[in-house]
């Protein structure tokens, strides 16, 4: 990131990250989602301009974000972790051989039990790392996306090279599908938004 004082610096706003002339606040959408959402970030994604929890975060009240640290206990959140993550309602978004169907969970006949969904924000290694080194999110229960016929879902990120998967709010967006397809859609419509925007002033 540059510093105020280099001649190249120029000010950004501090939602959007994009620079002030070209600031998209105004046109997101306020998205109200069936269940919360809480974004685990990795240290590297925490302030990066294209980062895709950003967008989720200025996209609805009900996604939240903390900064991941492997020792927990520097992780500020209003109860111990461990405890949270043991909340009744607390799943972790992550493709394991343990994790549910999310889309099954929607399917049964009671309703969807999910009250807040945790989701890893980095890169596919930085994420296996977070989960390996953070016990209290290995030990929460776990969901999946489902895909049609075990094939992957197509990422539309274009701003990294050799994306892996899906990227934070496309992750959030497919999730939040099962329950509300117009919430959803409304994620994804602020998601190119948010990509269109970086990708013209890299033109």
């Amino acid at each position: 990131m540059l510093s105020p004082y280099s001649p190249f610096y120029k000010p950004h706003c501090i939602h959007c990250r994009l620079p002030e002339q070209a600031c998209i606040c105004s046109q997101i959408i306020s998205v109200e989602l069936p269940f919360n959402i809480v974004i685990c970030s990795h240290n590297k994604e925490w302030q990066r301009n294209d980062n895709t929890a950003q967008w989720g975060i200025i996209s609805s009240p009900n996604i939240k974000r903390i900064r991941w640290q492997r020792r927990s206990e520097y992780i500020k959140t209003s109860i111990p972790l461990a405890q949270m993550a043991q909340q009744e309602g607390h799943y972790l978004l992550f493709p394991s051989d343990d994790a549910q169907d999310i889309q099954q969970m929607s399917d049964d006949t009671q309703p969807l039990s999910i009250k807040q969904l945790w989701v890893i924000d980095g890169t596919w290694q930085e994420a296996q790392k977070m989960l390996r080194q953070s016990p209290w999110l290995k030990a929460m229960m776990k969901v999946k996306i489902s895909t049609e016929q075990n094939q992957p879902i197509s990422s539309q990120f274009q701003l990294r090279r050799n994306q892996q998967g899906l990227s934070t709010l496309e992750a959030i967006s497919c999730a939040i599908a099962v329950k509300s397809p117009a919430a959803a859609q409304s994620l994804m419509d602020n998601f190119h938004l948010c990509q269109d925007a970086l990708l013209n002033l890299k033109k």
